[in-house]
C-alpha cells in the first residue's frame, strides 16, 4: 500500500510539467495523461477518502472509438476518519457513435495482492463493472452494474449492485457547471454500503469548473439523501 502511494505521488510529480499531455497521429490515436488534487474523494454520494491525488492516463483509437484507461486515487494523509484509502482502476470502453459508450471497469481497492486476486472471486479486492452511457445533449444518462467481487445477498445470490445517474451541463454567470442525480435501483452491496434496500437516491450534486490563471479549478457540492450527508469538494486539475 505504501509503495502504491509513493508511485502515485511520483506519477503526479512527473505529469505536472507537461499535463495534460496529448499525442496524436493524424487523428487516428490519442493519448492523454493528467492528475487531480482533491480535498476529499467522494464517489457516487459516498465518502471514500480524505485529501487525495488522482492521476489518470487514457489511450484512444479514434476510428473504432476504443479507449483503454487507468485511474488511481491515493490518500495523502492518513487520519482517524479514513483508512488510508488507495485505489487503482483499469477501464476499457467502446463508442460506436459519439453519444454512446459501452465499457468495463476493473475497480481494485489496494487491500490485497493485485495479481493473486485478479480472479474476481468473492474475497478478491477486484470488482468488474459494466458501464453504459448515452449523451442526449441536454442530459446524459449512465447505467453501471457490478458483475463480480464481494457483492452478494444474505442468501448467497449475486446482487448485481447498480448505479444509474442523470446529468445535465449548464452555464451560470459564465461558469461551466454540471448537475447530477444518481440512484441505486435495487438492493445494493457495492455502491453505497451493504444492506441498502430497494430504490434509493444517493447522489444529488452540482459541480462548477473555472480556470484561474490558466489552471483548471473545480468545486462540487454533493448531497446524499439516503444517509442525509452533505459534502463540499474542491480540487485542481493538471
Amino acid at each position: 500500500m505504501k509503495k502504491f502511494k509513493l508511485l502515485a505521488v511520483l506519477s503526479v510529480v512527473m505529469l505536472m510539467p507537461a499535463s495534460p499531455l496529448k499525442a496524436e497521429d493524424n487523428e487516428k490515436v490519442s493519448f492523454e495523461v493528467g492528475a487531480d488534487l482533491v480535498s476529499s474523494y467522494i464517489w457516487r454520494g459516498q465518502s471514500c477518502a480524505g485529501f487525495s491525488v488522482q492521476p489518470s492516463a487514457t489511450f484512444t483509437w479514434n476510428k473504432p472509438g476504443i479507449s483503454v484507461g487507468a485511474w488511481a486515487s491515493a490518500e495523502l494523509f492518513q487520519n482517524s476518519t479514513f483508512a488510508n484509502m488507495n485505489e487503482f482502476d483499469l477501464s476499457l470502453s467502446w463508442s460506436p457513435i459519439e453519444a454512446l459508450s459501452v465499457g468495463l471497469t476493473d475497480y481494485h481497492f489496494c487491500t490485497g495482492d493485485y495479481w493473486s486476486e485478479w480472479n474476481f472471486s468473492g474475497k478478491a479486492s477486484h470488482f468488474l463493472e459494466l458501464n453504459l452511457s448515452y449523451d442526449f445533449g441536454p442530459v446524459a444518462v449512465a447505467w453501471n452494474t457490478n458483475l463480480t467481487g464481494d457483492d452478494y445477498h444474505a442468501n448467497g445470490d449475486r446482487c448485481y449492485s447498480s448505479y444509474v445517474e442523470v446529468s445535465a451541463p449548464f452555464t451560470l454567470a459564465g461558469v461551466d457547471c454540471e448537475a447530477a442525480v444518481g440512484a441505486t435501483p435495487w438492493d445494493d452491496h457495492f455502491t453505497n454500503g451493504a444492506g441498502q434496500e430497494n430504490f434509493k437516491v444517493v447522489n444529488v450534486s452540482c459541480k462548477a469548473n473555472k480556470e484561474i490563471k490558466g489552471i483548471p479549478f473545480f468545486a462540487q457540492i454533493v448531497f446524499n439523501p439516503h444517509i442525509e450527508s452533505t459534502y463540499f469538494v474542491v480540487g485542481v486539475s493538471f
